[in-house]
C-alpha cells in the first residue's frame, strides 16, 4: 500500500518541487488531513471521537492532535463559482428535450425568455445560490458558450477552465480522488460487483503519429462521453420524474488518455515490491 502510494503521488511531487513548495509545507498539511479522516470518516458509531483514538489511529501523538483539533482555522468560504456548476449546466443542455433538436444537437436559447427554455432557467436548475449571470460570464470566458445576435450557442461539449493555475487546480483536486476511490474499491472488494476500471495501451507507437493519436483518442473519447451523458441523463431525477426511485445517489464515468517516452519508464520509479511482473495490453476490473 505505501510502494502504490509512493508511486501515484511521484508525479505530484514533481509539480510540488518544480513550484517551490517544501516538503515541511506539505508534512504538515498531511497531518491535518489525517487527523481530519481519522476524526470524521473513522468514527465508532454512537461515540465521540476523542484524541486518545485519533492518535492511536494515526500515530501522531495525541498533543498534537488535540492543537489541530482545537486550533480554530480559518474554514474557506463559500465559492462564488465551482467548476462543477458550469459542467452540469452544460449537461442539462445537452440532454434537456427543450434544448435540444430531434438529432439531439444543442439549440441556441435566449439568455431569458418567458416561455420554452432559456440560459436563466437552465442555470436555476443548477444551483439557486449562484447568479445566472456569473454562471454565462464563465462559460463566454471560457469560450464554451458564444453569443450571437440574440441567442447564446453551446460551442463546446465540455468545460474548460481558462483561468489563473490555482482555479485550474480545482480539476486536481476533484477528479482524481474519484479515479483513486475506484481503484482502491476494486482491489479491496470483497463481493463479485467491481466498478468499471480499464487501460488499454501500445508501448511502441511512433512519437511522429503522437499528434494523430492524442486527437483520434480526444474524438473517440467525447464521443463516448456524449452517449454516456444522454445515457445517465435518462436515470438523473431532475431531468426525468419517472426515473428509479430510493436514496440519493453520485455516479459518472470518466475518460483519460495518457502518454509518456518510452525511455523515461525505467526511471519513473520503484519497482512493485514483487519478484515478477507481466505487462498486459489491456487491464480491466
Amino acid at each position: 500500500m505505501i510502494w502504490a502510494a509512493a508511486v501515484m503521488l511521484r508525479p505530484l511531487v514533481k509539480r510540488l518541487l518544480a513550484s517551490g513548495v517544501p516538503f515541511g509545507q506539505l508534512e504538515a498539511r498531511l497531518r491535518e488531513l489525517f487527523i481530519e479522516v481519522a476524526d470524521t470518516e473513522l468514527a465508532l458509531p454512537d461515540r465521540r471521537q476523542t484524541d486518545s483514538r485519533i492518535s492511536l489511529l494515526t500515530g501522531i501523538n495525541r498533543k498534537e492532535v488535540r492543537r489541530i483539533r482545537s486550533a480554530e482555522r480559518g474554514q474557506p468560504g463559500p465559492r462564488s463559482f465551482s467548476m462543477n456548476h458550469a459542467t452540469a449546466l452544460i449537461s442539462r443542455w445537452l440532454t434537456d428535450p427543450q434544448t435540444v433538436d430531434r438529432a439531439g444537437r444543442p439549440r441556441p436559447i435566449p439568455y431569458r425568455a418567458t416561455r420554452g427554455p432559456s440560459f436563466m432557467k437552465l442555470a436555476r436548475k443548477v444551483t439557486a445560490d449562484l447568479a445566472p449571470g456569473v454562471l454565462l460570464d464563465e462559460l463566454l470566458r471560457s469560450g464554451a458558450v458564444t453569443q450571437r445576435d440574440q441567442l447564446l450557442v453551446l460551442t463546446s461539449e465540455a468545460y474548460v477552465p481558462k483561468r489563473d493555475a490555482a482555479e485550474k487546480l480545482q480539476i486536481l483536486g476533484e477528479d482524481p480522488p474519484e479515479l483513486i476511490e475506484t481503484i482502491l474499491r476494486n482491489i479491496f472488494a470483497e463481493g463479485p460487483e467491481l466498478l468499471l476500471q480499464r487501460k488499454v495501451y501500445y508501448d511502441n507507437l511512433g512519437s511522429h503519429a503522437a499528434k494523430r493519436v492524442r486527437a483520434a483518442m480526444r474524438r473517440e473519447g467525447e464521443r463516448f462521453l456524449r452517449r454516456v451523458n444522454r445515457l445517465l441523463g435518462q436515470y438523473d431525477r431532475d431531468r426525468n420524474p419517472k426515473a428509479a426511485g430510493g436514496d440519493r445517489y453520485y455516479a459518472g464515468m470518466g475518460v483519460y488518455f495518457f502518454e509518456t517516452p518510452e525511455h523515461r519508464e525505467a526511471g519513473s520509479g520503484p519497482s512493485p515490491p514483487r519478484s515478477t511482473r507481466r505487462k498486459p495490453k489491456e487491464r480491466k476490473a
